[in-house]
């Protein structure tokens, strides 16, 4: 966005900011390690005030960075689904939709986050399309939420597309 790249370094753990106003000389402005250091997905807040991202490991977390200043940035929140806390569920992709937070969470389904207050991550909707047990990959790989409708299209690995209106 703007010239600046938001990186999510799976290998290395990072949540790194890049500035590639000069796409030959790209030079880093600020990097994060996020909590379980396997950053798979990374995204922006409307504002490009703040970052979401996901580490796609078993227990793992979405969490939200204050971005404001990205030299350093900080912090603010972890969310995980606490009903299969410990269970092995795992957070692939996570989207900002005005200040929603849509996540594909493999075998915990679709969760939508309340992102209007990145320090406090709340989850206010979801729904598990994968009928198996908790943790691995089965289940929702991908959630589009930007549709002009409103809805939100997830794809599950096993069981097909879903069709969402979130109210």
């Amino acid at each position: 966005r703007d010239s600046i790249i938001y990186s999510a370094e799976i290998y290395d753990g990072n949540l790194s900011i890049y500035d590639a106003r000069d796409p030959s000389n790209i030079s880093l402005i600020g990097r994060v390690k996020t909590p379980n250091e396997f950053t798979h997905n990374a995204w922006l807040s409307d504002n490009s005030q703040y970052m979401f991202t996901t580490d796609e490991r078993a227990n793992s977390y979405v969490t939200s960075y204050d971005i404001s200043d990205p030299s350093n940035p900080i912090e603010l929140d972890r969310y995980r689904h606490a009903p299969t806390n410990g269970s092995g569920d795992i957070p692939h992709n996570v989207y900002v939709w005005n200040d929603w937070i849509v996540v594909a969470y493999y075998s915990n389904g679709t969760t939508i986050v309340d992102g209007s207050r990145p320090n406090n991550l709340v989850e206010v909707g979801n729904f598990d399309s994968f009928l198996g047990p908790d943790g691995g990959f089965p289940g929702v790989w991908g959630s589009y939420p930007w549709l002009p409708s409103g809805k939100i299209l997830s794809s599950d690995r096993n069981s097909g597309l879903y069709v969402f209106e979130p109210n």
